[in-house]
C-alpha cells in the first residue's frame, strides 16, 4: 500500500513533465541516454541527485531524424 501511495504522489507531483513528454513522444520524439548531465532550471526533466547532491539527468527527448 505504501508503494502505491508513493507512486501516485510521484505521478501527481511530476504530472507536468509526463504531459510534456507524452506530447512530444506523439510527435515522434524518442528518449535517448545522454549520460550524467547537469540539470538546468526551466528545462523539463526528472532529476536525481548525484553523490555530491548536484541535480542531474540521464535521458533526454530528441526530435525525429528527417
Amino acid at each position: 500500500m505504501t508503494y502505491l501511495v508513493m507512486l501516485v504522489f510521484f505521478a501527481e507531483v511530476n504530472s507536468d513533465f509526463f504531459e510534456f513528454a507524452h506530447k512530444y513522444q506523439q510527435k515522434g520524439y524518442t528518449w535517448e541516454y545522454v549520460g550524467k548531465t547537469p540539470a538546468e532550471p526551466g528545462y523539463p526533466h526528472l532529476e536525481v541527485l548525484d553523490s555530491e547532491n548536484n541535480p542531474v539527468f540521464f535521458y533526454q527527448l530528441f526530435a525525429p531524424q528527417k
